[in-house]
């Protein structure tokens, strides 16, 4: 039924565009994945809002498209006359490479491979972060970064603070009370950001030893851009992160920042997972709080 669906519109939106094959290959949190003729990916987004995130997607990509060392999609179907999930969507050519999983730098690289990826990593965000914004503004200022934390914050107390235990809620207490209490950190410039760069979203050439593509820009937009960096931090590690300093030491002066959105990934998780009836997401971010091992 899914395929027939995003088949049917597919053909009605892109007439130009032969269907020898259509296949769904993926399912995100956020959108449906189809490969057509092995070498166009079309998302769709699963929820209305989604496919508004996803059109402002689309003009985040086309914003930074030639101003980052790295391969990003480049729309070049798009379809958001209607906002009834399952006809729209964006489609582009299929970028080469898998996810760099942090097992593949443990097995296949050694320090100077390390280094290297890390190098592209950190070209990319400093990249990335220096692209110009005034275009791209979506209204969020300093103001909007505490409220958006403070919220946040609020939602997980309200809704998950039932699911964990008592260690696990005074830990979440003291990291986001003293975060929230520091006016620093949130005297910051803010940057275009990809909001969700962790492994699943890089892609890695093993022939080449290189990264080949960076993708699923679903959650970007004008933000902190020590998420980033905290999200890279939160999948290859602390060495990994130090290597990427070296061609972005902005990274250094982040730290504070990066430790405290690392800390709050697993969280965030398991909101989304209550928020939108996805149990896998909800139990895998909510497991170790559940735990009574204690946190540091």
């Amino acid at each position: 039924m899914e395929t027939k669906l995003y088949s049917e519109a597919i053909r009605n939106h892109c007439p130009g565009l032969s269907l020898e094959s259509v296949e769904v290959f993926g399912s995100g949190q956020n959108s449906d994945i189809v490969l057509v003729n092995s070498q166009t990916i079309f998302r769709f987004p699963k929820y209305a809002e989604g496919i508004r995130q996803l059109k402002r997607e689309a003009a985040f990509l086309n914003r930074i498209a030639g101003r980052v060392p790295i391969e990003v999609p480049r729309p070049i179907y798009s379809s958001f006359a209607s906002l009834e999930p399952g006809r729209a969507f964006i489609g582009y050519r299929k970028l080469s490479g898998k996810p760099l999983e942090a097992e593949v730098l443990m097995s296949d690289l050694d320090e100077r491979g390390w280094r290297q990826l890390a190098g592209q990593l950190g070209g990319f965000l400093k990249a990335l972060h220096e692209v110009e914004t005034e275009e791209m503004n979506d209204g969020r200022s300093d103001d909007n970064l505490y409220s958006e934390w403070s919220e946040l914050y609020d939602r997980i107390r309200t809704k998950l603070y039932r699911y964990m235990n008592p260690e696990a809620r005074l830990w979440t207490d003291r990291h986001f009370t003293g975060y929230l209490g520091e006016k620093k950190n949130f005297e910051i410039r803010l940057a275009a950001v990809h909001g969700d760069f962790g492994t699943s979203n890089i892609l890695y050439d093993s022939d080449k030893r290189r990264i080949s593509g960076i993708i699923d820009f679903g959650s970007a937009g004008i933000g902190d851009p020590a998420v980033d960096c905290a999200a890279l931090l939160a999948s290859y590690g602390e060495q990994f992160l130090h290597f990427a300093a070296a061609v972005y030491p902005e990274i250094d002066g982040m730290m504070d920042r990066i430790t405290f959105y690392r800390g709050t990934f697993a969280l965030q998780e398991a909101l989304f997972g209550l928020e939108h009836e996805d149990s896998e997401a909800f139990h895998s971010g909510l497991a170790g709080y559940r735990q009574d091992a204690g946190r540091s």
